[in-house]
């Protein structure tokens, strides 16, 4: 006779036992919900405030979105992607060098002792600085363009990668460094084989900080830095000719981007490695 865990276990399945189809019905009745009740709330209060020009109503920001994605704008076509791929890849450059500066310096600090006791004050004085406060000198230094934009992201994501990582190798069980050094395992062999397995966890938790950090301040430094494209600017450019609809698009669309940047890029990284290692649970698993 199957007992009540047996027969539990046989109710849920595992993630890898749902078809495609199944997965992206989860996926809609999951997350379509919450955008549909977004939606609702904000086609009421425009309704009550009744103010077009200020506040408009949910079509018309529908409209303007089909706008600038399907129609041609002097001679540009899709002026909502253009400006999307221009903020994207500044990020993605941003997040490229906080990424590798921080994860080295976060890993040497909590391996060197000396060197950890030499960051931690710099740290201190860094961490509360917006990354934002940086732009006028960087103006300044290089002028208006991608260097300073993407100076100022790499500074917002960086931070948040060396915390996490130092705290992840800080976090380490003694017991696998010393199981690993008791069969020679030194260098770079340990390096791969412990440390950054053992504190990938906190890496990736850094890297998603980092990147929240950056979005926000990479498109803020668009408004005052930006020379051409980017979605920052294109926001704050709308402003001259009280174009609601689109500043609320473009605000849209930094969310959708950062979003697509989550689910298709930090969670399918994370299933491949600390899910699959059994360091994490998947988001919206269950325990068996």
């Amino acid at each position: 006779m199957a007992t009540a865990s047996e027969v539990r276990r046989d109710e849920v399945k595992l993630p890898d036992e749902y078809t495609k189809q199944e997965r992206v019905w989860m996926w809609l009745k999951d997350n379509v919900p919450s955008f549909i009740a977004v939606l609702v709330i904000w086609e009421c209060i425009a309704w009550y405030v009744n103010e077009p020009a200020l506040f408009p109503r949910v079509f018309p920001i529908v409209h303007r979105f089909y706008e600038v994605t399907f129609l041609k704008s002097g001679e540009t076509m899709c002026v909502l992607c253009v400006h999307s791929y221009h903020t994207a890849w500044r990020i993605m450059i941003g997040m490229l060098i906080a990424g590798i500066v921080g994860i080295a310096i976060g890993i040497a600090m909590g391996r060197i002792g000396w060197f950890e006791k030499f960051m931690i004050p710099i740290l201190s004085m860094l961490l509360p600085i917006p990354a934002l406060a940086w732009s006028p000198i960087l103006v300044l230094w290089f002028g208006l363009g991608n260097t300073t934009m993407i100076f100022i992201t790499a500074f917002a994501a960086a931070l948040p990668a060396i915390s996490s990582t130092w705290t992840g190798v800080k976090t380490i069980n003694p017991i696998w460094i010393r199981a690993a050094q008791s069969m020679n395992a030194e260098g770079m062999t340990l390096f791969w084989k412990v440390i950054f397995p053992g504190s990938l966890p906190f890496i990736l938790s850094g890297i998603r900080i980092g990147l929240a950090r950056a979005w926000r301040a990479g498109i803020a430094g668009e408004m005052v830095a930006a020379s051409d494209w980017g979605l920052g600017y294109a926001i704050f450019d709308s402003r001259e000719d009280l174009d609601t609809a689109f500043m609320l698009v473009g605000i849209a669309a930094i969310a959708l981007v950062g979003f697509v940047m989550e689910k298709f890029i930090f969670e399918k990284f994370e299933k491949v490695t600390v899910v699959k290692w059994g360091m994490m649970e998947e988001v919206g698993g269950q325990r068996q």
